[in-house]
């Protein structure tokens, strides 16, 4: 099941760069990079990361793929994973945290994969930000990544992450997906991208070369960036993880609540919070929460101060389908209406 994605304090990002993370490049004193197991297909990441638990196998670990047969996201949700053109990773990890102090998982997870893309292909360019609480956009709503959080047994958490290497990025039926991002190749919002100054980059996280003229990516370079990146992910997930557990789930303490604040694109923006499943009388689904993301509490939760001037604020939402309401688009869509909310459902 998904772990409650519930964030800590927070409030409106302030301008400039997000802090870097605690050890993007380098893990802390006293621990290993974790080993990462680099397979051709598999059913996805998540049923492999899980049987290797099963079978007896200590985490922390991770597993990618170049192709995944039944690839997953939150909300249950389905997707493509075509054969190189994704980062398809699990990182297993092993927690001494109880269950009401591990809320800040899936988000420090969405920080490590914003860190390692930026290291990786460069930090310049488009902006790369988390909607709430763990989708890779960029400032305008395109989605270059997903990440999906599952408990297993006791003491097991499975990190689930999606990145989108070249485009266009497609469904099932070869129909090209809106509102997605990739990195490389025609259109790409890191092609040819250099590391930013004073960056921190892994040895063997070299700048991403320029795609060839006409935009066409050579298949070696996507799994080399796909590689590289998968493991700055582990090393950048594994500091991450490292410091929260030290801290005993506190993100505040940990230094990780600021900088998921400065990372955040969702606080300060018109919402539409969609509840999952029924609740309402009779089972019926419960209207959608429609306002403007404000904070994030302690508890983790995103602040929305509704529109409704008869409700009163600011809401806390525990967990939802929150998506971001362009400016004069619809808040209460209807199913010819959708053009006002970014597109939420692709392949990540």
């Amino acid at each position: 099941m998904d772990i409650d994605p519930r964030p800590a304090v927070a409030t409106h990002p302030l301008a400039g760069s997000a802090p870097s993370s605690p050890s993007a490049a380098r893990l802390p004193a006293g621990l290993q990079s974790p080993p990462i197991h680099r397979s051709g297909e598999v059913s996805s990441t998540q049923d492999e990361a899980a049987r290797r638990l099963d079978a007896g196998e200590q985490a922390p670990f991770a597993v990618t793929a170049r192709r995944q047969q039944a690839g997953r996201g939150r909300l249950g949700r389905r997707f493509v994973s075509p054969d190189g053109g994704n980062v398809y990773l699990t990182y297993a990890h092993s927690t001494r945290l109880a269950p009401s102090q591990r809320t800040w998982m899936p988000l420090v997870a969405g920080l490590a994969a914003v860190s390692a893309v930026d290291e990786v292909a460069g930090a310049s360019g488009v902006r790369i930000g988390l909607k709430w609480p763990n989708d890779l956009q960029t400032a305008d709503g395109r989605k270059l990544g997903g990440i999906l959080v599952e408990g297993r047994g006791a003491h097991g958490v499975l990190i689930g992450i999606g990145i989108n290497l070249h485009g266009p990025v497609r469904d099932g039926d070869g129909t090209v997906v809106p509102g997605a991002a990739w990195l490389l190749g025609e259109a790409g919002i890191r092609d040819g991208a250099e590391s930013a100054p004073g960056d921190s980059v892994p040895a063997a996280a070299a700048p991403v070369a320029a795609s060839p003229p006409g935009g066409t990516q050579r298949p070696e370079q996507n799994e080399e960036l796909g590689d590289r990146i998968a493991t700055a992910i582990v090393l950048s997930l594994g500091a991450e993880l490292a410091a929260l557990e030290s801290m005993g789930g506190d993100a505040v303490t940990a230094g990780s609540a600021h900088r998921y604040t400065m990372t955040c694109l969702t606080i300060g923006r018109l919402v539409r919070v969609d509840p999952l499943g029924g609740g309402g009388a009779h089972g019926a689904p419960l209207p959608a929460l429609v306002g403007t993301a404000v904070a994030i509490d302690d508890r983790g939760r995103l602040m929305v101060d509704p529109v409704d001037p008869l409700a009163e604020g600011p809401v806390a939402v525990d967990v939802g389908d929150v998506k971001h309401v362009r400016p004069g688009g619809p808040a209460r869509l209807t199913r010819d209406a959708d053009r006002g909310v970014e597109q939420e459902d692709h392949s990540t």
